[in-house]
């Protein structure tokens, strides 16, 4: 059985908001026919309305409509990025692509049921695993990729805060230089200016 959505609008509530952040969630323009103007007219007259579409990653449980004022605030990230015509899902996680021994014809497998990310794939209910061939083991390995990146991640920070330091040091290295280098230039046409 389906793990089932929940579309309440419970905005205080963090396990909601963490479960939002699984979903794929797409605002885009549409169109409604305007009954009452399409009668006045006698043509169909459309009016263009803002949509949303919410898509659960593995699973065909798609839901869309208004883009109420509830919506905008609930996913107000792809809410403004939608508003500025930017890619609504951008840096919501680790594109499958990033796993080495993930094929092409696996990412094009869970891309259909719109899970474009490793995080999207970990989220996956167990549910819904009959899906897949060898989604558990797929799983497993997806969350160790996950689990390794994050206990790497302070080790690749400091060694980026080394890198900086060390091109700081190397600018200032550089500006001492040049500033020896005026300072001798300086010494020698003072020598000349008095002989």
């Amino acid at each position: 059985m389906a793990e089932d959505l929940d579309f309440a609008m419970n905005f205080d509530d963090s396990q909601q908001s963490d479960a939002d952040k699984k979903l794929l969630v797409l605002f885009y323009r549409g169109t409604v026919k305007n009954e009452v103007e399409s009668t006045n007219q006698g043509r169909p007259i459309f009016n263009g309305i803002d949509l949303v579409k919410i898509i659960t990653p593995g699973s065909r449980d798609t839901f869309v409509g208004d883009a109420t004022p509830d919506y905008q605030q609930r996913f107000s990230v792809q809410w403004a990025r939608y508003k500025a015509g930017q890619d609504q899902n951008k840096g919501n996680g680790t594109p499958l692509n990033m796993l080495p021994w993930f094929s092409i014809e696996q990412i094009a497998e869970y891309n259909a049921v719109s899970v474009h990310t490793i995080e999207q794939l970990v989220s996956i209910p167990d549910s819904l695993a009959q899906k897949f061939m060898g989604f558990h083991q797929i799983k497993q390995r997806a969350q160790n990729y996950l689990d390794a990146a994050a206990e790497a991640a302070p080790t690749l920070r400091l060694q980026a805060e080394i890198e900086k330091k060390d091109s700081q040091l190397a600018d200032q290295a550089k500006t001492i230089a040049a500033l020896d280098e005026r300072v001798k230039k300086m010494e020698k046409s003072s020598a000349v200016a008095k002989a």
